[in-house]
């Protein structure tokens, strides 16, 4: 099946890793290429605990988190090389059809915010083995793209901290 968790709320990464973690916990083959995550320099506490379990995971984007935890914004040609990278990562994966479940984190993002082509993603989608969960996430208004999807959750924010200048909070936001 293809999951997509989308929209402007908070959970989507969460989500997504939550199940990553209930699969391998009933003995299932996982692994997650990060989009847009940053570098090994700047550790996300969800790598933490896949070092731990000894999950599958990849790295690619160039960081957006600052050390004060504010966000940087704009697209720079590097962040679009790694977009690439990503998407070669996650072909080659499916290609190896060694996983039950792969996680493209922030890949629908990647393609929302013109760092990605749309067909990348479509590509994947189409050549994705019927053996494959397949979970993407990411801001996402593409209904064409959402309805290859089987599964669409869309995250709605409400209301949120940040909105008050609240930076993001280790354990909490990373």
């Amino acid at each position: 099946m293809i999951h997509a968790y989308t929209g402007d709320g908070k959970g989507k990464t969460t989500a997504a890793v939550g199940l990553l973690i209930r699969a391998y916990g009933a003995g299932r083959r996982v692994g997650v290429v990060f989009f847009d995550k940053g570098s090994e320099t700047y550790r996300h506490n969800e790598l933490v605990v896949l070092d731990r379990l000894g999950i599958e995971y990849h790295i690619t984007g160039l960081e957006r988190m600052k050390p004060d935890g504010s966000f940087r914004f704009g697209t720079l040609e590097e962040d679009r090389v790694e977009a690439a990278r990503g998407i070669e990562l996650a072909t080659a994966i499916i290609a190896e059809k060694r996983l039950d479940l792969l996680v493209l984190d922030e890949a629908l993002t990647t393609m929302t915010y013109g760092l990605l082509e749309k067909k990348a993603i479509e590509e994947l989608i189409d050549t994705c083995p019927k053996e494959l969960e397949l979970v993407l996430t990411g801001r996402c208004t593409d209904k064409d793209l959402l309805e290859k999807a089987d599964l669409v959750t869309k995250m709605v924010k409400h209301k949120h901290y940040f909105d008050r200048g609240v930076k993001a909070r280790s354990g909490i936001e990373f």
